[in-house]
């Protein structure tokens, strides 16, 4: 996985230095990238769209939590292209000021996602504590420093807490040792030669057996289907669109996308890239 030079450019993320999405972005730039950070998916797309960054890294799934809707939604809409991905383990921790006792702990700052993944640890640890939904994790570290109260924490990364000076009451508090993020690295540039997957979003015509016929293009060919997520088409209510991802690029995937079409189905290519 390798980005070449990136000079000047600048990265947008969601959330804040010490973040999960900040360390993937340093993990595909490089440690010297350039990073913007945004308090919302929304801000950080529109400001692609506005030409105020260069590029875009975005959480669009995690094993525990499911699927980000909306950013799938926002991944669709950006004039960019996906040109990579990253599946990122997610360790979170309980953090707190230094000389905070876990017991004391009765209110929890996080990004609902992260409090989404630790739930049932929290509750198990500390069944009377309050979970507080924040707009991002490291956020949620500065902010509870801000508080300076015992009884406050925030549920974070280890880079989080060292940034910060606050200590970690309880590591890897989140509900399966096997979480893992998925992020997608949108930028606009050539798809990589290497490129073994891609994403789509297909709209089905809308009679019996439609889904059916279009799986059935990628079956008969012998394609992995990676993920197949469904999302409501605005206007047309009950009616759903696809983001489907598949382990084919290039020539083949082309074919593959004349065929559904043939079918009277509509296909946008969001991007091809190498798996990761």
């Amino acid at each position: 996985m390798s980005s070449g030079t990136i000079g000047r450019m600048l990265v947008g993320i969601q959330g804040q230095a010490g973040s999960f999405h900040e360390h993937v972005a340093k993990q595909w730039y490089g440690d010297t990238a350039e990073i913007a950070y945004f308090t919302s998916f929304a801000n950080l797309f529109d400001a692609y769209e506005a030409g105020d960054i260069d590029a875009v890294v975005a959480a669009v799934e995690n094993t525990l939590y499911g699927s980000i809707n909306d950013v799938y939604q926002l991944v669709e809409r950006c004039s960019a292209p996906i040109i990579g991905e990253v599946k990122l383990p997610i360790t979170h921790n309980l953090i707190a000021r230094p000389g905070a006792k876990l017991g004391d702990i009765t209110e929890i700052y996080s990004q609902i996602m992260a409090l989404s993944q630790c739930h049932d640890t929290v509750r198990t640890l500390l069944p009377m504590a309050e979970m507080v939904e924040y707009f991002d994790t490291a956020a949620a570290v500065e902010y509870v420093k801000s508080l300076d109260s015992p009884h406050a924490a925030a549920i974070a990364s280890e880079q989080a807490a060292h940034l910060h000076g606050m200590t970690i009451l309880r590591a890897g508090v989140q509900d399966d040792p096997t979480n893992i993020t998925r992020f997608l690295i949108l930028e606009d540039r050539a798809t990589d030669p290497m490129a073994n997957r891609a994403s789509l979003v297909i709209t089905t015509s809308h009679k019996p057996g439609a889904l059916a016929e279009v799986l059935a293009v990628f079956a008969n060919a012998g394609i992995n289907l990676v993920k197949l997520q469904s999302q409501p088409i605005p206007g047309k209510p009950f009616e759903y669109k696809f983001f489907i991802v598949v382990d084919a690029a290039g020539n083949t995937l082309r074919s593959l996308v004349a065929a559904i079409e043939k079918s009277d189905h509509q296909v946008t290519l969001l991007g091809e890239y190498v798996a990761a």
